[in-house]
């Protein structure tokens, strides 16, 4: 096994015990993590990524109690008035935390403790460990967490934000938060993911979040990974939706060393929908991959994926999406693209979309593009005097612009709109002329 695995397992083997069920999680986290090891590209899925910078590094536990003012937490995270969740080094933090009062929405780890009915029939029930191992070295790892429970027929005011703080002292350090979204039958609310690194070292995050969706429960969930370019960040998202129950999920990466997103989405019950949306951007030598996985079980589901790309030096990019629609999965309806902008001529994209039919009576779909700046626009902008990297900047940004617009909290597109700005040239002047 690789060193800082080691060590890292045998951290969590000395950490608070967990009720049985939970208990059952690690230690099939860590059979499994033991036996699948670090993924490398023999393997189907992760044959466009390897991971041998990541291999090298001496991680080991972050320190919960790490110092994070108050004031780097609104600089880097924004604000916002409703429940806040703020986890150290995969810990809650109470002190720069709020808590929500009219529902559970608070530690996963306290949950277990008083109100245990409320995770237990969905904790590691929806997020898969086969073959996924670091799916399977968060189970073995983590020790707390966020619990978003969503009581039947209720409809969230504000969403619900979950900051995740990967803070080194000065050595590597590695976090595992875990994500438990329970919606209750009609049900609908909002959970905002935002995962930072701060500090002078490496940072590894391994996140897994699971969503339950009852039936006709709705939720909107996002990730926004904004991490520096000595970080690992790799993310699974698992979810179960019954009947007539819909997920949308909108993930924005735009740093880390090496960035990997998962998503599985089983569309259990009959009329369920699902939309998976992503915007990336690379540069220097960055790798993202994101894969996803929509499952249809069962008839009239519907489902859009859409993701988009924008890569400079020489970065990688890879995108992996797979629709299933199950024997019996009438009237399916599922359509996927990948859109990638290329600003070098060293970077790359692998793109793999795949459909898996075994149902008649179905409509489903999916293409990709991949392509440069267009230079009769870039032509046209120049003439009107805009100077090249003012023209470019503006042609980028309205390349990203259609995935900015597609977060639907007012708030979190104006930000997600300036992070993307932020890594243009001349991102400034085209937040002011947009």
């Amino acid at each position: 096994m690789i060193p800082f695995a080691e060590a890292l397992l045998q951290e969590a083997a000395r950490s608070a015990p967990l009720p049985a069920f939970a208990a059952d999680l690690r230690r099939a986290g860590r059979a499994t993590f033991e036996a699948l090891g670090l993924p490398t590209a023999h393997l189907e899925d992760w044959r466009f990524t390897s991971l041998a910078p990541l291999a090298s590094q001496p991680f080991s536990p972050g320190d919960p109690e790490a110092p994070l003012a108050a004031a780097d937490l609104e600089r880097q995270a924004g604000t916002g008035a409703g429940p806040r969740l703020v986890f150290v080094n995969g810990r809650l933090r109470e002190d720069l935390s709020r808590p929500s009062r009219a529902f559970y929405a608070g530690s996963l780890a306290r949950a277990l403790r008083e109100c245990p009915a409320l995770a237990e029939p969905h904790l590691g029930r929806v997020a898969p460990l086969d073959g996924h191992p670091f799916a399977a070295l968060n189970a073995a790892l983590w020790a707390d967490g966020a619990l978003v429970h969503l009581p039947a027929a209720t409809a969230l005011v504000e969403p619900v934000e979950l900051v995740f703080a990967t803070v080194g002292t000065g050595a590597a350090a590695a976090s595992a938060p875990r994500v438990l979204v329970v919606a209750e039958p009609g049900s609908e609310g909002t959970v905002v993911e935002r995962y930072l690194a701060l500090g002078p070292g490496p940072a590894l995050t391994s996140a897994v979040t699971e969503v339950a969706l009852g039936e006709g429960a709705r939720v909107d969930h996002y990730q926004v990974q904004d991490q520096p370019a000595n970080a690992f960040h790799f993310a699974f998202v698992g979810v179960e939706a019954e009947r007539e129950a819909g997920f949308h999920t909108h993930s924005t990466a735009l740093g880390a060393a090496i960035s990997r997103s998962d998503v599985k989405v089983r569309l259990a019950g009959e009329g369920a929908e699902a939309s998976v949306e992503g915007l990336y951007m690379t540069d220097g030598r960055r790798l993202v991959d994101n894969h996803s996985v929509v499952e249809h079980a069962k008839p009239h589901g519907t489902s859009r994926e859409v993701f988009k790309g924008i890569l400079d030096g020489e970065s990688r990019a890879v995108f992996g999406g797979r629709v299933r629609v199950l024997e019996g999965a009438l009237k399916t309806d599922a359509h996927q693209m990948n859109s990638n902008l290329l600003l070098s001529r060293d970077a790359t994209v692998d793109a793999m979309p795949q459909l898996e039919i075994y149902a008649d009576d179905v409509k489903c779909g999916h293409g990709g593009t991949v392509g440069q700046l267009d230079p009769d626009a870039l032509f046209y902008l120049r003439s009107r005097g805009l100077p090249l990297a003012h023209a470019r900047s503006l042609l980028i940004y309205a390349f990203a612009r259609e995935m900015v617009d597609r977060v639907r909290l007012p708030a979190l597109r104006e930000r997600v709109g300036r992070l993307v700005a932020g890594r243009l040239p001349e991102g400034a002047r085209v937040l002011e002329a947009a």
